[in-house]
């Protein structure tokens, strides 16, 4: 049951400092709150520090729409000087849902009815559903043949457990559905040609940008929607975010509310992951071994993020009070200063000379209008996850 939204009224602090004493429990969103995808955003590292030590004891977990399993996501917070004990709730992202419903739907052979273990054993390819994958680049920072291996598996290896392989469809007549994991290329294949074997023109067969992620052009992706549309083939979607800011101010375009968004309206049927749904923040709480009532407003857990639509409207539709970082994805939609890892962003009532200086009365009067258009309301509002100077230098 979804919770009714807050009242038009929020409270905005100058920092997180006055938040700390009122509750037991923090959901943290990743990007535009604690990094930037490169490195930690300024304060963070040191509020989350504050707030783990014994004087504080908070219980601490990460909720994020990465495409990225759990386990991977968690290990990448070193480099940001974070480690994972830090957040006893660990981390849930997206992605691993995402990857569990594949499992599950796809790959868990337990599911079927005696006639269809039958029917998959004399079926030559029965260990092998095929998807139509849209996801990301190779790179050091992603891996998408190890969420491939996350979805059969579960266990961060690459034993399938009896179940079925997922395999990689090389057209929309042959998949059995869409996973879309990312929003950069369309890979037709499960493993990449090695370094010494790699030719230019095979890997282009093989992987086909979809000039999507900074242009936002749909003449690849609608084709094959509208070709996917027309077979009913199902879409799984990883990530649900629609924009992500990067550093630099580049904003990159996400998968969630841009494609899944354009395939449900070109017919389409969507499973979706993630925030800003309420089952994502009760899955963490259950994670940290809370019970609760999901019928009422769930006390002493708070949700900060950067995003109105999902942070913000999941944490309300999930009973649970919401933080709004200001220096996040909105930051330039709101004429503000964006929070880097040198930069402290947005500051109110503080130095004059500083860049990112707004009075309270301009920002209250800039938010209650914007959050007026956009229908949602947050509890509380803060420039970014630091503390108070005098509490910082502690």
């Amino acid at each position: 049951m979804a919770m009714a939204p807050p009242t038009p009224a929020f409270t905005l602090h100058t920092s997180f400092s006055p938040l700390i004493p009122l509750y037991h429990t923090f959901l943290l969103d990743q990007f535009g709150v604690i990094h930037n995808g490169s490195e930690s955003l300024h304060g963070a590292v040191d509020c989350i520090e504050s707030m783990v030590h014994p004087s504080q004891f908070k219980k601490l977990a990460i909720l994020s729409n990465t495409s990225s399993p759990s386990h991977v996501a968690l290990k990448r917070l070193k480099k940001y000087g974070l480690r994972e004990d830090m957040f006893v709730g660990g981390l849930l992202s997206s992605g691993e849902e995402c990857a569990r419903y594949v499992r599950d739907t796809y790959c868990c052979r337990t599911a079927l009815t005696e006639q269809q273990r039958q029917n998959d054993d004399d079926d030559d390819n029965n260990n092998s559903k095929k998807a139509l994958w849209f996801t990301w680049e190779e790179s050091e920072k992603q891996n998408p043949l190890e969420f491939i291996q996350h979805c059969e598996s579960g266990d961060g290896n690459t034993t399938l457990n009896g179940g079925r392989r997922i395999d990689v469809a090389n057209s929309v007549q042959e998949a059995d559905f869409i996973l879309l994991h990312g929003s950069e290329v369309w890979r037709r294949c499960r493993e990449l040609p090695t370094v010494a074997n790699k030719d230019t023109q095979q890997t282009s067969n093989l992987i086909q940008s979809l000039n999507f992620i900074y242009e936002e052009d749909y003449s690849v992706i609608d084709s094959l929607l509208r070709e996917a549309s027309q077979r009913n083939l199902p879409m799984v979607c990883a990530n649900p975010d629609l924009i992500v800011g990067l550093p630099g101010g580049v904003v990159a375009n996400m998968p969630g509310d841009k494609i899944a968004q354009r395939y449900q309206d070109m017919g389409g049927v969507v499973q979706h992951f993630g925030k800003p749904h309420p089952r994502h923040f009760h899955e963490c709480l259950h994670h940290l071994g809370m019970e609760f009532d999901t019928t009422k407003s769930i006390e002493g857990v708070a949700h900060v993020g950067d995003s109105l639509e999902h942070d913000v409207a999941g944490a309300n539709a999930a009973g649970i009070d919401s933080v709004f970082v200001l220096g996040g994805i909105h930051a330039k939609e709101l004429g503000l200063v964006p929070t880097g890892s040198d930069d402290v962003g947005v500051v109110i009532e503080g130095d004059h000379g500083c860049k990112g200086h707004i009075s309270k009365l301009e920002l209250e009067t800039k938010l209650n209008a914007f959050f007026a258009e956009k229908g949602i309301w947050p509890t509380h509002v803060i420039p970014s996850l630091r503390l108070d100077p005098v509490l910082s230098e502690r």
